[in-house]
């Protein structure tokens, strides 16, 4: 069976990763796009859909001429992070179950810790997901 485009550049992609010695590397999408004949917002695509936080990958970049996509592959406990951020967004529900805050208040909370927590590395998102819970118990105690 022939592999589409995507999956091409994906295994190419992981193949770089993995022959890094930092777990890191750093390309530039008019590069790739030539060497598989597409165009760079099929890289995109790709980088975008394939190489997410919750797959196991940080992805950085930076535009212009000299602009580049860093991909990073972080081990690290990404499913402590995923939960801690489950269990945080349940005890928000909880909140709004109970009238402890109002609706407005429930979504500007988990659209803050959404946006704030996006370019963190996966161990510090456990621990700020973790933190962000105690300090809103806290407040709420007052």
């Amino acid at each position: 069976m022939k592999k589409s485009l995507a999956d091409r550049i994906e295994e190419y992609i992981k193949v770089l990763i993995a022959r890094s010695e930092a777990q890191q590397i750093e390309i530039q999408r008019v590069e790739l796009a030539e060497t598989f004949s597409c165009v760079p917002s099929q890289v995109t695509y790709v980088i975008g859909t394939r190489f997410t936080e919750k797959a196991g990958y940080i992805t950085e970049s930076r535009r212009g001429g000299k602009g580049f996509i860093r991909i990073s592959c972080c081990e690290l406990d990404k499913e402590a992070a995923w939960e801690s951020r489950q269990e945080l967004f349940i005890f928000i529900d909880r909140l709004l179950e109970v009238e402890s805050i109002s609706q407005k208040e429930g979504e500007m909370l988990k659209h803050v810790i959404s946006k704030s927590s996006k370019e963190m590395a996966p161990d510090q998102k456990s621990q700020f997901f973790d933190a962000f819970k105690y300090a809103l118990a806290d407040f709420l105690k007052k």
